[in-house]
């Protein structure tokens, strides 16, 4: 084994492209709007997180003190809040951004490094883009959108979410 192995670029054949400032700035600007977004849902889905665990301890401290009329108001309470975390998935709206965030920053040093040309850091920041757009986690754009997928798909979540 070699002590002394240093990396190597893989495109070695000659200096790096220049990326026009404009676009290290188009991605920047990507970046800081998936960043604010992470963050919003971020924030919500750790209040409605809160709410419930706190509205689930008033039920028992209701228990406890005998306040049963409280208790199945809370308990109302408590389901509107499961109900809106159901609604308003921002579990996964946050860990969605957050890829995204991540994404495109590794996008920015990549640019900034020169392991990348101005075409492939189009077509990347175009893919994110339109994933940003469509709040779809990366790779799952190239899913073809035919009838017979939707169609199975429904049947499968329809008969999940069944109950007797």
């Amino acid at each position: 084994m070699e002590a002394n192995q240093t990396p190597t670029l893989p495109n070695s054949a000659g200096p790096p492209a220049r990326i026009p400032h404009n676009l290290l700035g188009e991605i920047a600007d990507f970046q800081a709007m998936c960043h604010q977004r992470y963050q919003f849902n971020s924030r919500w889905d750790n209040i409605m997180n809160v709410a419930g665990i706190a509205v689930s301890l008033g039920i028992v401290a209701c228990g406890v003190y005998k306040q049963s009329e409280l208790a199945a108001m809370l308990g109302g309470l408590v389901t509107a809040v499961v109900t809106a975390q159901r609604a308003f998935p921002f579990n996964q709206r946050w860990q969605f951004y957050r890829v995204l965030d991540s994404e495109a920053a590794n996008l920015v040093t990549e640019v900034k490094n020169g392991t990348v040309t101005p075409d492939q850091t189009i077509t990347m920041l175009k893919a994110m883009r339109l994933d940003f757009a469509r709040q779809i986690p990366r790779g799952s754009s190239f899913r073809p959108d035919s009838p017979a997928d939707g169609d199975g798909d429904s049947g499968a979540s329809s008969q999940g979410d069944k109950t007797d």
